[in-house]
């Protein structure tokens, strides 16, 4: 779930003071932040009504990678939109996977809200393997009952916060605990570290290290900048991936200081605050916290993605930031010796899969991220 926000913008302070801006007036229809306000809203159909929270889940790269059909008066059928795919830094669907649970989560969490209780029939046509397809990942009924959830509250409030965090306000231990706590659960294990400790010091460093490498691997940066949406008008016409946009960032544009050929070229500026991105938001962190599920199958990366969803709700509740630092997690073979590592020093059994990683701390308000809207995951 890469960030880009800060690149270049220190390219801004001096030659742009002058210039002005170059943007897109937003349409009513393309505001890209429209989903996150009243969803569901004046929905009849309970399945829309909740499927309209479920866009709004964390997912790798924005790519929102969900298709869903209604069936009935009171089922959907879930699937997994394989034109979204990440071949280069997710090559076997797995993160992608794991934002398909953080889907289900939130879908169930809203139906618990409206006096729904959500069945769901994981891959109902066998488990995909070595690779997601296009048959239905699950089928969901809604039935009367359930009860509600506090975290439904903060849906819309959710973020990845990729800011860098306050150093002067550290998240105390006991804070770190509240956050930590969770259902009990014989497929998942949920840890996390603090600023000072050895194994926070030993995960700042190779979450640098690892965003280092992806940079570093051309294959994998050509993804992510083929994902990025710079600027207010791109931003708008996608409405998903790595949004990029700051104030003098259209005259960048039209002075040609930003391009994604200077930002996929090493030795060039671009190229260079790209690279160094992430050493701040790591040293910035306050600790970090992580997911082990007990084994490596598809439904073991739906529960990792539906408790992931849980824990950033619940970061929200306590004022908590949080940013997926997932990189070192990738399973492409240039990544495989800091992989290997980040597996030692969060002490994984072999028989174990560490599915998720994220750095926590005190931030600032931010954004929400872009979202296509629920019109465009409804197939026909």
């Amino acid at each position: 779930m890469t960030d880009r926000r800060t690149i270049l913008q220190l390219l801004a302070i001096s030659s742009l003071a002058a210039v002005p801006a170059v943007g897109a007036t937003l349409k009513p229809n393309s505001d890209p932040a429209a989903a996150w306000r009243n969803p569901g809203a004046g929905e009849k159909d309970p399945r829309l009504y909740c499927l309209a929270h479920a866009i709004l889940a964390p997912n790798p790269h924005n790519r929102q990678p969900w298709l869903v059909s209604l069936e009935g008066e009171d089922t959907i059928k879930f699937y997994f939109d394989t034109s979204r795919r990440l071949p280069a830094t997710d090559p076997y669907d797995r993160q992608l996977a794991i934002g398909c649970g953080a889907f289900l989560e939130i879908l169930s969490i809203a139906a618990a809200e409206i006096g729904y209780e959500t069945q769901i029939n994981l891959f109902p046509m066998g488990e995909p393997q070595p690779y997601l397809d296009d048959k239905p990942m699950a089928h969901i009924r809604f039935v009367k009952g359930g009860t509600k959830d506090p975290l439904y509250a903060l849906i819309t409030q959710r973020r990845s916060n990729k800011e860098a965090y306050d150093p002067k306000k550290p998240v105390r231990a006991e804070a770190l605990q509240e956050l930590l706590t969770m259902e009990p659960s014989d497929k998942l294990t949920l840890a996390g570290t603090l600023s000072g400790d050895a194994q926070c010091e030993s995960l700042r460093q190779l979450t640098i290290q690892a965003y280092r490498r992806e940079i570093e691997t051309p294959v994998a940066l050509k993804e992510s900048i083929d994902l990025m949406r710079i600027g207010k008008a791109e931003i708008a016409k996608y409405r998903d991936g790595i949004d990029l946009d700051f104030p003098g960032i259209g005259a960048m544009q039209a002075m040609g200081l930003i391009t994604r050929e200077k930002m996929m070229t090493p030795g060039t500026t671009a190229y260079q605050q790209g690279l160094e991105q992430y050493d701040p938001l790591a040293k910035s962190a306050s600790g970090y916290v992580w997911l082990i599920s007990n084994s490596k199958d598809r439904f073991a990366e739906l529960a990792a993605g539906r408790a992931y969803a849980r824990l950033n709700l619940r970061a929200t509740s306590l004022g908590i930031a949080m940013h997926p630092m997932s990189q070192a997690l990738q399973e492409y073979a240039e990544m495989g010796t800091i992989k290997a590592e980040t597996e030692k020093v969060v002490g994984l059994a072999p028989d174990k899969c560490l599915q998720m990683l994220a750095r926590i701390g005190y931030g600032g308000k931010v954004s929400p991220s872009p979202r296509r809207g629920l019109a465009e995951h409804l197939r026909t």
